[in-house]
């Protein structure tokens, strides 16, 4: 057997490559990978280490790279071209009993924004389906050059749902955008907010806790979250069951902040009377 020099394993000192098919060194191997990536958009790594005769565990170090490098995004199982992850994150996910909780939240968050109102939405799913629910209503035609709807947006897929509306006017909040939640953060995010007034602003959440509050993973995302709150006249909370009781690192706001909040599933009586207490409209879906 051919031993090359390129990616010999380190506990057998045998090459992990085989065949006459494989490209020498990782360059090589990259530029092959990278063009099929380019017309098919997703590869597996079992397929890829078919085709070029390597293990598949060279193909997960060369993944891992490539994400390193941004050059692909690794899924479960392979990787996808850029584009293909970005629209990942601005399509509808499968329909698990997660994902159906959620379009049940963003059902009802939909059905409460009215025409000619300005609505925000910080960054998440069932922010995502709100959004792509409220921009497609069928009332919100413009009038006399005033728009149907105003759609502030602190992610950028939440701005891709609401520009492609004529009678939508969207606008995007400055900032450094998030690589995986899209969502702009720093000063030029927080002062732009600063002088944008909402009618609504929809809140999704990684964590809903009594003691805690709404919280997500990212201070910098938090923090402008809490500025386009500050800057609302009602604040809708948007929770499914695997948020309640939850705890993330960043406190967005208190329960109390909210005007209302939209839970799909059984609420725990604590949480009820706590809202009850705090004169927060539940919505139960």
């Amino acid at each position: 057997m051919t031993v090359h020099n390129s990616d010999v394993d380190e506990k057998s000192g045998i090459s992990e490559e085989v065949g006459a098919r494989v490209p020498r060194d990782r360059s090589a191997r990259w530029d092959h990978v990278l063009t099929l990536l380019s017309t098919t958009k997703r590869l597996s790594v079992a397929e890829v280490a078919r085709e070029l005769g390597i293990s598949e565990s060279t193909v997960r170090r060369d993944f891992m790279e490539m994400e390193r490098a941004q050059l692909a995004r690794r899924t479960h199982g392979g990787i996808v071209a850029v584009d293909v992850a970005y629209s990942l994150a601005t399509v509808p996910r499968s329909t698990d009993e997660g994902s159906a909780h959620r379009e049940r939240v963003a059902d009802r968050a939909a059905a409460l924004v009215e025409p000619g109102q300005i609505i925000g939405f910080n960054g998440g799913r069932t922010t995502t389906s709100t959004a792509r629910r409220a921009v497609a209503r069928g009332d919100l035609d413009s009038r006399d050059g005033s728009p149907g709807l105003t759609v502030v947006c602190a992610a950028l897929n939440i701005a891709t749902e609401a520009v492609l509306r004529p009678s939508v006017r969207t606008v995007v909040l400055g900032g450094v955008a998030e690589p995986y939640s899209f969502e702009l953060t720093g000063p030029l995010a927080t002062a732009t907010m600063r002088d944008l007034w909402l009618d609504t602003m929809f809140v999704g959440t990684v964590g809903l806790d009594i003691n805690a509050g709404l919280t997500c993973n990212s201070d910098a995302e938090a923090g402008v979250t809490r500025i386009m709150i500050g800057h609302a006249r009602r604040v809708v909370g948007l929770a499914t069951p695997d948020k309640l009781g939850h705890r993330a690192l960043a406190g967005i706001c208190p329960v109390s902040v909210l005007t209302d909040l939209i839970i799909a599933g059984p609420v725990p009586e604590d949480l009820r009377s706590h809202l009850a207490e705090t004169s927060v409209t539940l919505h139960e879906v």
